[in-house]
């Protein structure tokens, strides 16, 4: 019985044993070798070479390393199609490599042929799944970035290889020649072109700039999309494509021989204004706000936030209180004006009273208490400060407290000395 009972114990350890080793994780078996004994077990292998291209401080190169490489599935994929190669860029053969593979950001995956061509590159960390995704195009003929590279070069411009390749050089890190083959695709089409299903994605994801005549023909034709694409899908289009590029103009900054494009500015008020877009108005005043304050000019800035107010501009804006408690909180910091804080009064109060969660309430009634101070009604700015503890005591009990993490204090880095 006891001869049993130990050869009973003896297999059940076996199984907990070999248990365990199903249960750890498999990872990707990167060659820690010269470059030239990679290319020569590729060869002799007749496989592709899969390159990570990394540095000792970057970030997301960690976490691809700890997060995705260790991946059982991510493991059997690479083992089993590549011979894998892992390199710090900026030690051993690193800086020798770096120029011919043109490294300009990390992670970088590389796949190469036996030939020690790059065939396919991949800047950027993504989830394990949508990588292998990525890397497995560099296994088509067709679909990798050099065949893309080279049906371009010899002249192929269909809408759907014209979106492969567009998103090819957006995987790759090639932002300013994608933006420059994009808008030369585009602008080569002609207008009813746009409309073909085949271009709907190049739209989607590469037409950036409002201020040209291709992307005045979409919006001029708002509906026409919408019977092809949906018009959610549209009306998004449009409403994110302006959005970035008020964004553009709000926080330019002068340099190196760049001006401000203020005819480019008034340009898209106009097209907005002359627009059936629902959400035209809506940007209009997102826009002039932000113009207004960047020429300092108060007094205009109020007109504008006065006429969202009155108007309801910006009834279907889902921040449009914090529109308005950031407009009167802006007004609160800039003038002693008592008419411009009397209105900017209004918008706060409008802000604290219609806003519904506690976790904002505190902070438009804060702003709305500031300006009752400002304009000398001590007793109500009280009152509304007292208005505003109690709901950030109700947000901080119900766990929807918003805690605001000051930015970081540039400065006081100090070149090394020299010796």
């Amino acid at each position: 019985m006891k001869k049993v009972f130990t050869l009973m114990t003896v297999a059940l350890m076996v199984l907990f044993q070999s248990g365990n080793v199903e249960a750890q994780n498999r990872e990707v078996e990167f060659e820690h070798t010269s470059w030239k004994k990679v290319l020569k077990k590729a060869k002799k292998q007749d496989k592709l070479i899969f390159v990570d291209c990394y540095t000792s401080w970057c970030g997301p190169c960690k976490m691809m390393a700890k997060d995705v490489f260790t991946q059982d599935h991510v493991a059997d994929f690479f083992n089993s199609n590549f011979v894998n190669f892992k390199i710090d860029m900026e030690k051993g053969e690193g800086p020798e490599l770096k120029p011919g593979w043109k490294i300009t950001a990390y992670p970088t995956f590389l796949v190469v042929n036996v030939k020690g061509e790059v065939i396919h590159r991949i800047v950027g960390a993504y989830g394990a799944d949508e990588f292998i995704e990525y890397v497995k195009e560099a296994q088509t003929e067709d679909r990798n970035f050099k065949a893309l590279l080279k049906a371009y070069e010899t002249g192929k411009r269909d809408g759907e290889f014209m979106f492969s390749y567009l998103r090819a050089l957006r995987l790759a890190n090639l932002g300013k020649e994608e933006a420059r083959k994009a808008k030369k695709y585009i602008a080569s089409l002609a207008k009813d072109d746009l409309l073909k299903k085949e271009n709907w994605n190049i739209i989607k994801y590469f037409m950036k700039e409002p201020l040209t005549d291709e992307f005045r023909f979409v919006l001029a034709n708002r509906n026409r999309f919408a019977e092809l694409h949906g018009q959610k899908e549209i009306d998004d289009k449009i409403y994110n494509t302006y959005s970035k590029k008020i964004e553009s103009f709000q926080y330019f900054y002068p340099g190196k021989g760049r001006e401000y494009d203020k005819a480019g500015f008034d340009r898209m008020i106009q097209d907005l204004q002359t627009s059936d877009f629902p959400k035209a108005t809506e940007l209009i005043a997102i826009a002039l706000q932000n113009e207004y304050q960047r020429l300092n000019d108060w007094s205009r800035y109020a007109t504008v936030v006065d006429g969202a107010l009155d108007f309801a501009l910006l009834k279907n804006y889902e921040n449009q209180f914090r529109y308005f408690d950031s407009a009167a909180s802006m007004i609160a910091k800039v003038t002693t004006d008592k008419d411009l804080l009397t209105r900017a009064l209004r918008w706060a109060t409008y802000a604290a009273d219609k806003e519904g969660r506690v976790e904002h309430k505190s902070g438009y009634l804060a702003t709305k208490a500031k300006l009752l101070e400002l304009v000398g009604n001590a007793e109500a700015a009280k009152s509304a400060q007292m208005e505003s503890d109690k709901a950030d005591k109700a947000a901080e009990k119900a766990g929807t407290k918003i805690i605001s993490i000051p930015a970081f204090k540039m400065g006081g880095m100090k070149p090394a000395k020299k010796k």
